[in-house]
């Protein structure tokens, strides 16, 4: 086959895929170009396909500002390439490896997270149908498998598709991989047929990004087993692709009535969750995350895992995600969201246990001590609420005020509160929602109790009846801190090694 008839056969395949796509004539189409050879083949042959199509382009470039002076060189090249086509071109920088520090994400992960930002917003600016990027055949095995070693389940195992819509903060990214059934291989080669020296990105050679050493050493070893392994890996992302179809019109049903979403992100109904069946409630809380942080990214089945074993537990606990998701269980529903909120200790408490007066007591993961001082005119002014730093937590009381069994818990319906500076009751309920306490926190607040009802809402505020006066004669002091085998005061799973 001469040259003549390679580039016309690539350009072929890019434009039969891309009609397949479903994109709407005479539309406006991004290609995501990075100035390596498989994007440079896509812009090309695109660059040829378009005026057939209807279609006209718009380049995007983001220079992720990781490999110095060879980032800002590439970005010119791409800029030079853009401009010798007459293709207009939107280029920007960031710093991912302080997005990556900052938001507590691996580099591939912080990477995808700002580059499908940037698509997002570029699509948007410019009224695109779609953004185009150049992943390959080759590209689809590599992930696959990738997905596979992360334990990412059948979501994993279908790798990425022809056309998939992502959900980007309050913008969403169309992106269509009209080269998946073309390998890299072929690219090169369209390349050089053309004239175009694409740039060498001398990071994919680097062995400690995940996807490289996959490509560089776990495939070559698979290769020399079956030599066709690519295409093998391939062919089980279609066929999971078909089963997955089925399984997610189910999900979609069942989503309807038991996920609400919300700006904060997303409540799951735990009653109406618990009755549908395991395939289905790991898909649900799969995607229930995924739509919260645009993405399923770092999630394993080990964090989904996690989420299954605290939805029909206590409510309180709580398990952190990748990419920032917290994902909290309250008596009726559960909790996704971004941010896990500051400012308020959560802790399942376990059972009401009755406090030591003075001694100590272990409740669930905490460690409560009480101890009885002497005031004598000392102002109550001077024990105001003090958190002490780690997430412990020490306040005085009126000793006398406090009859009884003292006991400590955590919230349950019916309670009632008389605050700091209070002159009657306020359901407990009612108080929380005052002062904006996040709903998945409140349950998990530990509560201080006597005869006379809620002492402490720990971390919060007092009750007024038992406050320390001017005529105090004992000082009952609390302090609530973690266990020596307590690192955090909720149940938390990390990102997984």
């Amino acid at each position: 086959m001469d040259d003549d008839q390679l580039v016309s056969r690539f350009c072929q395949k890019v434009r039969q895929a891309l009609e397949a796509s479903g994109l709407k004539p005479n539309c406006r189409l991004v290609v995501a170009v990075s100035g390596g050879p498989d994007s440079l083949a896509l812009l090309y042959a695109l660059h040829r396909a378009a005026p057939n199509m209807g279609m006209s382009l718009h380049g995007a470039h983001l220079n992720h500002s990781l490999r110095g002076d060879a980032s800002d060189v590439d970005a010119g090249f791409v800029a030079d390439t853009f401009r010798s086509l007459s293709i207009p071109l939107t280029s920007e920088k960031i710093d991912v490896a302080s997005y990556r520090q900052e938001h507590r994400l691996s580099l591939e992960e912080a990477a995808r997270r700002v580059r499908l930002d940037f698509l997002a917003r570029v699509m948007a600016k410019q009224a695109a149908g779609a953004v185009a990027v150049g992943h390959t055949h080759d590209d689809q095995a590599e992930t696959v498998l990738q997905h596979l070693i992360r334990g990412s389940g059948l979501t994993g195992l279908r790798g990425m598709q022809p056309t998939a819509t992502l959900q980007i903060a309050d913008t969403s990214v169309t992106l269509v991989r009209p080269m998946l059934d073309i390998t890299r291989a072929e690219t090169e080669e369209f390349c050089r047929a053309i004239g175009v020296e694409p740039r060498v990105d001398e990071s994919n050679q680097s062995h400690e990004m995940t996807r490289n050493r996959v490509r560089l050493e776990l495939l070559p070893i698979m290769e020399r087993i079956n030599p066709s392994v690519k295409d093998a890996l391939v062919r089980l992302s279609r066929s999971v692709a078909i089963d997955l179809a089925l399984i997610e019109r189910e999900v979609s049903e069942a989503a309807g009535s038991v996920v609400h979403h919300n700006a904060d992100g997303a409540t799951i109904e735990r009653a109406a969750f618990s009755r549908l069946d395991l395939s289905i409630q790991r898909h649900l809380l799969r995607r229930t995350v995924g739509a919260v942080q645009s993405g399923t990214g770092d999630l394993t089945e080990r964090h989904v895992n996690a989420m299954l074993k605290l939805m029909p537990g206590p409510a309180g606990k709580s398990v952190d995600l990748p990419g920032g998701v917290h994902f909290a269980v309250s008596y009726d529903e559960a909790y996704v969201r971004l941010e896990q909120p500051d400012g308020y200790i959560a802790v399942d408490m376990g059972v009401e246990t009755p406090l030591r007066i003075p001694g100590e007591t272990v409740a669930g993961s905490w460690r409560v001590t009480a101890t009885v001082e002497e005031t004598g005119s000392t102002s109550g002014a001077q024990y105001a609420r003090d958190p002490i730093p780690g997430g412990e937590l020490v306040e005085h009381f009126d000793a006398e005020s406090l009859s009884g069994p003292v006991t400590v818990r955590n919230r349950r319906p019916g309670d009632t509160f008389q605050a700091l500076g209070m002159k009657g009751t306020k359901k407990l309920q009612d108080f929380m929602v005052d002062l904006r306490i996040p709903r998945d926190r409140r349950d998990g607040i530990p509560l201080v109790v006597s005869d006379q009802g809620i002492a402490w809402v720990a971390g919060v505020r007092i009750a007024e009846w038992a406050r320390v006066r001017e005529d105090t004669r004992q000082l009952l002091r609390i302090e609530i801190r973690p266990t020596e085998d307590s690192v955090r005061p909720i149940e938390t799973t990390g990102e997984a090694t």
